[in-house]
Formats: C-alpha cells, structure tokens, sequence
C-alpha cells in the first residue's frame, strides 16, 4: 500500500474543467489561492510511477537552474497521480505549443508524424530567434535559445525521451510579446519503460547494463536524431547556439549536486529497484553530459 503522507488531496480543491490536449485524462483545479493546477492520474497500462517521474523532474529541473513546471504527488478519490502547477505566469497569457509554430514555416507539418518531419533542432531554433526569455528569467543572459538547451540538458539528464512539439511551448502577453514558456510533462523519464519487476531487478544489480539502458535514450522525437543519443542532442544544441550557451550549461551540470538526489527520489514513493535505477541514470548522465559539453 502506498504511504500517501506526502500526497496533497485534491477532495477539498475546486474543479474548474477538463483538458482536452493529450492522450490520458487530465483535469485543471483551482487552490485555496486561486492558482491553476492540472491533475494527470497514473495509467497503470503505462506505468504506476507516471506521477513520481513528472516530480522527480521538477525537483532535478530545479538543482539544474532550468525554469519548470511546479509538480506535487495527489490523489483524487481512488486515483493517484500529480498535480502540475500552470507554467503561465499570469493568467491573462496564452500558451501556444511549439508545433504552432514549427507549422508556420514547415508546409504540412504533422505533430504526430512517426520521423519528426519537421521538428528539427534547426527549426526550433528558428522558431525560438524571434521569442523572448521565459518570464522572470530575464536577467539571466540566456536567450530563449539558451533556455531551450536548458531544457535538452535536463532530458537528457532524466532520460527524457518525449520533447515531441507539443511538449514545448510558447507563452504570449496580452501586450503581444512571445516567450518561451518553462518545461513540463517530464513523465517519460528515469527508466519509467522499464516496468517489468524481474527485468528491473535484473538491470539494476548489473552496472555495465544500467550504462546500456541509459545510452538507448534517443532524440527521436526530432528529425533526423531517431539514433543520436540524448546527450548529443543536448550537445549539439548547445554548440549551434553559441560559445556562451556551452559554457553555461556545460557549468550547470558540471556543478549540479546530485547528493540531493536521493531525498528527492526517495519522495516520489516508487520501489526500491526504480530508485536505484532513477539515481543510477542522473549519476551516469550527468558524467556523460559533462563529457560532452566539454568536448
């Protein structure tokens, strides 16, 4: 039986309506504040650790300096899940996912199409030329460019396999300005594919294997990247935005404290061997990203 102490119960919140975008049910709730969160419950035909991945991102997305969606473990009724904070700063914005915009310059793009057509890091990049920093993150010297390699960093750190182009997004003001909107959906992570208890005890009881698995994390969500290892997609980003993109993060994951990463799996409530494995792939990634980003 889970140990719920750490769950926030979203009996006493209020409902305000369901989300059509995605593939599982989803429903947004109002706080006793008025803030807007999005209750996604577990799929167990996918994972029962969908809702421990989506906080477990957000609190590594947080050590690494990389703006994300706020996300707390939550139950509702018989269901358990997370609930994810709305990344809108204000209200009053707009929040347009990224193939919008990856269909304003690529004819006929299909967010849903099995190669990616379209959804390649240069487009991204072009799409990202003419937006600004997430809000509240101004002062940083990172263009949203800069942001977004932040964000391939952190995939690649987690084993993030589903940065699709409706997995990144862009918020607009009332006033008309375009901002990259912080990362979110991070549930396709830390070895969540790996559900099977006898494989997954098997896996994590072999070092040499755990470094396989963790290089099997591919950009196949981009064009062109279906067998390029996340850490050089990550890499490859980085360099194409300039020397001081690089630098940044190649600082950030090098000085990235992952000795806080055991209190923070430990509270997602997965079982031993998917903590094991989980801290085993940030440990392993973030080697394998330091090297890459220093190359």
């Amino acid at each position: 039986m889970e140990n719920l102490s750490d769950f926030v119960d979203l009996a006493g919140w209020t409902p305000y309506q369901d989300e059509p975008a995605g593939e599982n049910e989803k429903t947004w709730f109002q706080d006793e504040d008025g803030a807007l969160w999005i209750f996604k419950r577990n799929r167990p035909q996918r994972s029962p650790n969908e809702n421990a991945t989506e906080f477990i991102a957000s609190q590594i997305a947080g050590l690494l300096g990389v703006p994300a969606a706020t996300v707390r473990l939550a139950t509702l009724g018989g269901s358990i899940g997370c609930v994810s904070k709305d990344v809108k700063s204000d209200p009053r914005n707009q929040l347009d996912a990224g193939s919008l915009f990856i269909a304003e310059i690529v004819p006929d793009f299909d967010p849903k199409d099995r190669g990616a057509r379209g959804h390649s890091l240069r487009n991204i990049a072009s799409v990202l030329a003419a937006v600004s920093p997430p809000l509240g993150h101004e002062e940083a010297g990172l263009s949203a460019t800069g942001w977004f390699a932040g964000f391939l960093v952190l995939d690649a750190l987690i084993g993030n396999q589903d940065r699709h182009s409706e997995n990144w997004s862009i918020e607009i003001t009332p006033d008309g300005t375009y901002h990259l909107a912080p990362s979110y959906d991070h549930a396709t992570s830390l070895g969540i594919v790996q559900r099977n208890p006898e494989k997954l005890n098997r896996l994590v009881s072999d070092p040499g294997a755990v470094r396989k698995f963790a290089a099997r994390a591919v950009g196949g969500r981009f064009e062109g990247m279906a067998k390029v290892p996340l850490v050089e997609v990550a890499s490859q980003f980085c360099v194409d935005a300039g020397p001081a993109v690089t630098t940044h993060w190649a600082s950030a994951i090098a000085g990235l404290d992952i000795g806080a990463a055991p209190e923070i799996v430990a509270r997602g409530k997965m079982s031993s061997p998917s903590d094991r494995l989980a801290l085993e792939l940030i440990r392993i990634n973030k080697e394998r990203l330091v090297t890459c980003l220093r190359s």
